[in-house]
């Protein structure tokens, strides 16, 4: 798997756990990155939930070292992309 292709399955799963997350990504190399979801403060256990299986599985068995990050969205806003 590539880092685009799992950051993309990443934001589906934050996508399909908290519709209205704002989702941003850093990529820091090309098999690290960071995913920084902006979401409502009651999506956070659905968000980590979705993707934190994953994203281990992403590091253990791809190389590949993708974070996602929950922010209270009403508390934090997504920066400009």
């Amino acid at each position: 798997m590539t880092l685009d292709e799992a950051i993309g399955e990443l934001g589906r799963r934050i996508s399909a756990a908290s519709p209205s997350a704002v989702i941003r990504v850093t990529r820091v190399s090309g098999e690290e990155a960071s995913i920084r979801a902006y979401a409502p403060a009651g999506d956070e256990a659905a968000i980590k939930a979705a993707t934190q299986d994953f994203t281990l599985q992403l590091l253990t068995a791809e190389g590949l070292d993708v974070q996602v990050l929950v922010y209270d969205i009403a508390t934090s806003l997504p920066p400009e992309e």
